[in-house]
């Protein structure tokens, strides 16, 4: 052995791992600086939390802003945030999980799955596979199951199979084209539920959440709550009221399996390295590399990314000349970004607890953070003009929206009835019940978990609602005989009880 050369050996460690350190720090407080400029600068409270993967650590996890704006409670790296649909790779690679250690597999078809139910012939129940479901191409559409299993909340286990009976054609996207929906999820959950025998929530948590060491992570709010775990609540940087909470929060009937993990920045952190190093879990690693398989053609593009294929829980596509994997979710208050660069060994989640603004803020972070990976030589200029471009946006925007809003409620309402012909319940065998009440001269309406104020439309016998905060919604009342009978509401008619 030469002795002699061991001096050096040890220096050049000793070198190399001092700039590994300087590096990390110079990138951590480049960010730190550049969310510091973006709240500034977008006047921006609300929580961003921020982890960065890079060669299998975690090279910058940080939280910033409030959980709770009113109540001035700051989040933390372990606050949970509703994760949305970035739950769908999620999801998907538990399924992998059950079907390898089963009977059953990604070519088991929905006929199968569901021997008790008579589709429509229409459907092609013989050839809609799991495989078909999870990639968004089985050419499936439904007016019921996403919205109450999603939205509402109004669903049982009998109600879901008379809602699954009711499945029809896409015909503008039929079988083995992609249409990205929450359906073919929603569907392969109550498949697992009804063969199984146990809710996909409780074993989500055995099969991933508890070998990826994700403690903070749940698919039931009531545990969250249990264990005493902060929850960001949801804000809308253009709403009326910016700093007030949005009354919708996602409850353990509206979590489901399309959207509904709530988890923490520490947590997806180590679900993004485990998509980068597959192999860390032996139990995972085949499913982890099946589920990034591409299965469909997209051709589309969400933001700065471009997605040219689909996989299971997964988009590929190209940004910044790199391949890339994302998902990305979108929900009342909540606008969360995963994405990674297998080639590079990089990857970048983003959690926050406002969904409209965001849906650009998080475009404009990514950018910074992958630019400073792949140094970019401009990016700091670009990342400044972006901002500045945000600024003036955001301004304008929410002046137009304010005044839309308010328009909306100055307006008289134009109704050719008592106020009695109106109130009361609807009620469709499927969609439960829409109760409309008439209090301190404005109507309110439910339905299931939702409700709100109406507000007066620009036709006659029609109120404007927004059930959801950023979504309005027309009620239109019907008559016949010389009074009110029914409604419509998001395409379905409810009859007068």
């Amino acid at each position: 052995m030469h002795y002699y050369l061991l001096p050096l050996t040890y220096f050049l460690i000793l070198t190399l791992s001092i700039s590994i350190s300087v590096n990390a720090t110079n990138i951590t407080d480049k960010i730190d600086n550049q969310i510091s400029k973006i709240r500034t600068q977008l006047n921006i409270n609300s929580a961003i939390a921020i982890a960065v993967i890079d060669n299998e650590k975690i090279i910058y996890q940080r939280t910033t802003g409030y959980a709770d704006i009113e109540h001035n409670i700051l989040a933390n790296d372990e606050t949970l945030f509703y994760i949305a649909s970035i739950t769908k790779p999620l999801f998907a690679q538990f399924i992998l999980q059950i079907l390898e250690k089963s009977q059953y597999s990604l070519d088991t078809t929905l006929a199968q799955m569901f021997p008790e139910i008579k589709f429509h012939s229409e459907i092609k129940a013989n050839k809609v596979t799991i495989k078909h479901l999870l990639s968004h191409t089985s050419g499936l559409q439904d007016n019921f199951l996403t919205n109450a299993l999603s939205i509402t909340g109004i669903h049982n286990k009998q109600l879901t199979k008379s809602m699954l009976s009711k499945l029809y054609s896409n015909t503008e996207k039929p079988l083995g084209q992609f249409q990205y929906t929450n359906l073919g999820y929603n569907i392969v959950s109550l498949w697992y539920e009804n063969t199984f025998n146990i809710p996909w929530q409780t074993a989500i948590k055995h099969h991933l959440l508890t070998p990826l060491k994700m403690t903070h992570t749940t698919a039931l709010r009531s545990e969250a709550k249990q264990q005493k775990l902060q929850i960001a609540k949801p804000y809308s940087y253009f709403s009326l009221e910016p700093t007030k909470a949005l009354y919708l929060e996602k409850q353990d009937n509206t979590l489901h399996a399309a959207g509904g993990l709530l988890s923490s920045i520490e947590d997806m952190a180590r679900f993004v390295n485990q998509q980068l190093t597959p192999s860390a879990i032996p139990n995972l690693k085949n499913n982890t590399k099946l589920s990034h398989k591409s299965l469909a053609n997209v051709n589309s593009k969400r933001g700065d990314f471009e997605r040219t294929t689909y996989g299971l829980g997964w988009y590929k596509g190209q940004y910044k000349k790199q391949v890339t994997m994302h998902h990305f979710g979108s929900f009342d208050g909540f606008r969360p970004h995963l994405s990674f660069m297998p080639n590079k060994g990089i990857g970048i989640v983003i959690l926050n607890n406002e969904g409209m603004f965001n849906d650009k803020v998080t475009d404009v972070i990514a950018d910074y953070i992958y630019g400073i990976l792949l140094e970019e030589d401009d990016i700091e200029q670009t990342s400044l003009q972006r901002i500045a471009a945000l600024s003036t946006m955001a301004k304008s925007y929410r002046e137009k929206f304010i005044t839309k809003e308010q328009s909306y409620h100055n307006r008289p309402l134009d109704l050719t009835k008592p106020i009695n012909q109106y109130t009361g319940t609807y009620h469709h065998a499927m969609a439960g019940n829409v109760i409309i009440n008439y209090q301190q001269e404005h109507f309110t309406v439910t339905w299931g978990n939702l409700h709100a104020t109406a507000t007066a439309y620009k036709e006659t016998d029609v109120l404007r609602i927004k059930l959801r905060p950023s979504h309005g919604q027309l009620i239109r009342f019907i008559e016949y005989n010389s009074g009110i009978s029914a409604l419509t509401l998001d395409g379905i008619t409810f009859k007068k009880r």
